[in-house]
């Protein structure tokens, strides 16, 4: 139930971004994009505290190299930063779906450097996930935008996202055999939002609103989606198989398309629904075939 609700409360990011851009005191995407970091880097300090968990690096966490601290960070702000670019451009639905193929980028990263052997349901699955991404990327031309922006630019910017959070968890499950996974996430959030703000700044946007309505769906982007989704599915895959966990976070691009339609009102074209369904079908099929180690010679 854990991991369902965390994938629920991410499944709400993209909603509480677009709705944190609206109305006369909205801020712009990549001001959004800082405030979830921020927000839910100082939720979970709050969080770990309440659970009595140290976040301060000791001299044993900086004993090999400092790059545990900044490099999965960089890359989750530049995750955030292209995904609210795509919000601008493209629907919540195409967003999410593009970006949830960063397992593929992440399996064959093992495969092509970790000489990692994939097996043929995999190579099935990532076939038919590729196949739903240029289904989803066709379903962009001449559909309405978002705002004024560029469904298709919208796409491929979502499929960057996919690249730097396929970054992220490589990087995280690279120094996660050094470090615990609560110290490894609050610095994943601290320093993305580093990043971020200086990108915040030269906006032309408005930087914070100015009154509490305008704070609430930042409020939930930080809070809910961020700290309590990041930290009940960190919570959950210790005790859950990993290929049950890596399915049940399925429920949460299929969960941002149907909370895109009914709340945003971003109505789901035909060629849409079906790259989306191929998406999904492709990607559960890849999870299912998981990645075996290649035996060692000799």
């Amino acid at each position: 139930m854990g991991l369902l609700g965390g994938a629920l409360c991410i499944a709400f990011a993209p909603i509480f971004a677009v709705l944190s851009t609206r109305g006369a005191d909205g801020v712009g995407m990549w001001d959004a994009a800082f405030w979830r970091v921020a927000i839910g880097a100082i939720a979970l300090a709050v969080l770990f505290g309440f659970r009595r968990q140290n976040i301060i690096p000791s001299r044993a966490d900086f004993a090999k190299s400092h790059a545990w601290i900044w490099l999965p960070g960089i890359a989750f702000g530049f995750d955030f930063w292209a995904w609210h670019w795509a919000f601008d451009n493209t629907s919540v639905a195409n967003a999410t779906l593009l970006a949830n193929t960063a397992i593929l980028w992440v399996t064959l990263f093992a495969w092509l450097v970790w000489k990692e052997r994939i097996t043929k349901l995999f190579t099935i699955g990532a076939t038919v996930a590729f196949g739903g991404m240029i289904l989803l990327m066709l379903s962009s031309k001449g559909r309405i935008p978002p705002t004024d922006g560029n469904p298709v630019l919208g796409d491929f910017l979502s499929l960057l996202t996919a690249l730097f959070y396929a970054s992220y968890q490589l990087s995280m499950k690279r120094y996660r055999r050094e470090h615990s996974a609560h110290v490894l996430m609050f610095w994943a959030s601290a320093v993305a939002a580093m990043v971020l703000l200086p990108l915040a700044l030269i906006h032309e946007d408005r930087f914070m609103p100015t009154t509490f309505s305008g704070w609430l769906p930042l409020l939930g982007l930080g809070i809910i989606s961020h700290a309590c989704g990041q930290g009940l599915i960190a919570w959950s895959l210790g005790s859950l198989p990993s290929s049950l966990a890596s399915v049940t976070l399925l429920v949460q691009p299929v969960s941002t398309a149907l909370l895109g339609v009914v709340i945003l009102h971003q109505a789901l074209v035909p060629w849409q629904i079906i790259g989306a369904i191929v998406v999904v079908t492709g990607l559960f099929c890849a999870i299912q075939g998981q990645i075996r180690k290649r035996p060692k010679s000799g």
